[in-house]
């Protein structure tokens, strides 16, 4: 209960405006319950990011496994992260950059878990590229998934976004051309 109404209150003011009064005023409990199950504000947030985290990979299995074909997973795969994070967590990236450092390791290990679970989706999906003879023998699929996971996923939560809603929109703008060019690449074929 404590993780859901803190979730709405740090996506409502953002990490910085919210307090842990507010917390327990909006759950109806004392601070120190609060406490009794958290160390501190970022302690919270961090369980909030992971819980979060952990939604985001299930929703992402349950859409994937509702589409069918390479194509259509790959292109999904490469807009769902950013567009989640931007519809969704906006002012949690933001809360993320002001976490003091003794949080950082925790923060490390999520985000290499985050990023192995990520992989291994890719991974999934690029075999069944490979299954459909979709993808050249000549491209290293190790390096593919590299380039793919450093360059569309939200692996990185250090990255400066200042303006989501530009943000996303330039997503969905360049989502088509960019996944065009992973699939088919930019020179003339045949």
């Amino acid at each position: 209960m404590i993780l859901d109404i803190a979730a709405r209150i740090f996506s409502r003011y953002g990490y910085s405006k919210t307090s842990l009064d507010e917390i327990a005023q909006e759950a109806r409990i004392a601070k120190g319950t609060i406490y009794y199950y958290f160390t501190s504000k970022e302690e919270l947030f961090s369980q909030i990011v992971q819980k979060q985290g952990r939604l985001f990979v299930e929703e992402l299995r349950e859409n994937l496994q509702e589409m069918s074909g390479f194509e259509s997973k790959l292109g999904y795969f490469l807009q769902a992260p950013m567009t989640y994070v931007c519809e969704k967590m906006p002012h949690w990236v933001d809360g993320l950059k002001t976490i003091p450092f003794n949080l950082q390791k925790h923060f490390d290990t999520f985000k290499d878990e985050n990023r192995k679970q990520m992989l291994a989706i890719l991974m999934e999906i690029i075999k069944e590229g490979i299954e459909e003879g979709l993808i050249s023998e000549q491209i290293d699929l190790d390096k593919l998934s590299v380039v793919i996971t450093d360059w569309f996923l939200v692996s990185d939560l250090s990255i400066e976004i200042v303006d989501f809603d530009n943000f996303l929109m330039r997503i969905k703008r360049d989502h088509d051309t960019i996944l065009k060019i992973i699939m088919y690449g930019i020179l003339k074929r045949g």
